[in-house]
C-alpha cells in the first residue's frame, strides 16, 4: 500500500476538532461505545426562540445554510460509516458526542476561501440540551445564541449550528433570508449523487482543477464507490486519470470516466476488502 497517499487521504477527511469544550450531561450509547445519560436532560423546547429546522441529508443541504464565501466543505453521515472501513479513516468522533451530551449522527463543516472563517452543523439524537451554556443577552433575528465559552456558540435545532459568534450570525442571516447562501458549487454538485456518506467539495487556486468533489459510498455492503468530479480539470490531470484507469483492474479497481464540457467525472468501484487501495488511488 502507498502509505503516503493514504496519509494524504486521511488528512483530507480528518474531522475538525473542537477544543477546548466543557460539558455536563448524563446514558444513551454513543457510536464510539461510551455511555451518554440523557434521561434528565431537557429537550430543545427548553430554549426559547426560533429553532433551526432544515433538511440535512447531504453536503448540498449544508451549503444551502452556509455563507457564500466557502472555500471547502465536508459532510459525513456517521450513522452509515459506523463499523465500516471508512469509520477508521474518519477517526474517533466521541469528543463531539461529549460536547453535546448526545449522539452526533451527521456532521458538516465549511471554511471560508481565506481560511479565516468556519462553521459546523451537527444532527444530534436524542434532541436534548445536555450541556452547559450561557444565554446571549439578546436573540439574533429571533434565534437564541448559546455561549459555550471561548467564543463558541450554538443555535438549537435540526441541525445544531456551532461556530464563532460572527459566523453563527452569518448563518442565521442565511436562514432568515437576509443574505444568500453558497451556490458556487451547484454546477459540480449537479453531477454527484446526494447519497454518498462522505462528501467533500473544494475550490482550488492554480491547481489540478478549479473545483474538486470527492464522495464515498458503500453499496450493498460488498462494494465501495469513490466518485470524483472536477471542474475545468487541467490537461495534466486528465492525462493522469486516463493512465490510472487503463491499469486500474490490476489494482482491483473498476473505472468509469465521463467527460461533459468543463466537467470530468470519475467513478471507481472496488470490493470492501480492497477499500484501502480505493482510498489510496491518486485523484490527479
Amino acid at each position: 500500500m502507498n502509505t503516503k497517499l493514504v496519509a494524504i487521504f486521511l488528512a483530507v477527511i480528518m474531522v475538525m476538532s473542537i477544543l477546548p469544550f466543557f460539558f455536563s450531561g448524563n446514558t444513551s450509547q454513543s457510536d464510539n461505545g461510551e455511555a451518554i445519560d440523557t434521561s434528565n436532560a431537557p429537550g430543545f423546547g427548553s430554549v426559547a426562540g426560533t429553532h433551526v429546522d432544515q433538511s440535512f441529508d447531504s453536503i448540498s443541504d449544508g451549503l444551502d445554510m452556509t455563507f457564500s464565501d466557502v472555500g471547502t466543505a465536508q459532510y459525513i453521515d456517521l450513522t452509515r460509516t459506523q463499523n465500516t472501513p471508512l469509520q477508521f479513516l474518519i477517526g474517533n468522533t466521541s469528543q463531539l458526542d461529549a460536547f453535546y451530551g448526545s449522539n452526533v449522527l451527521r456532521m458538516y463543516s465549511a471554511g471560508s476561501a481565506d481560511g479565516v472563517s468556519w462553521i459546523q452543523f451537527h444532527d444530534i439524537y436524542p434532541q436534548v440540551v445536555a450541556f452547559q451554556y450561557y444565554l446571549a443577552p439578546e436573540a439574533y433575528n429571533g434565534y437564541q445564541l448559546l455561549s459555550r465559552g471561548n467564543n463558541l456558540y450554538n443555535v438549537i435545532g435540526s441541525p445544531m449550528i456551532l461556530g464563532e459568534k460572527g459566523q453563527v450570525e452569518d448563518t442565521v442571516d442565511v436562514l432568515s433570508g437576509m443574505t444568500v447562501s453558497c451556490d458556487k458549487f451547484d454546477h459540480i454538485l449537479s453531477y454527484t449523487g446526494p447519497s454518498d456518506e462522505f462528501q467533500r467539495v473544494t475550490e482550488i487556486d492554480n491547481g489540478f482543477a478549479d473545483q474538486y468533489y470527492v464522495g464515498i459510498k458503500l453499496i450493498d455492503g460488498t462494494r465501495y464507490t469513490r466518485t470524483s468530479v472536477y471542474l475545468n480539470a487541467t490537461d495534466s490531470t486528465i492525462g493522469n486519470l486516463t493512465s490510472f484507469a487503463q491499469n486500474g483492474t490490476e489494482r482491483g479497481l473498476d473505472y468509469e470516466t465521463i467527460f461533459d464540457g468543463n466537467i470530468t467525472k470519475v467513478t471507481i468501484t472496488s470490493n470492501t476488502s480492497n477499500f484501502y487501495a480505493l482510498a489510496a488511488e491518486p485523484s490527479w
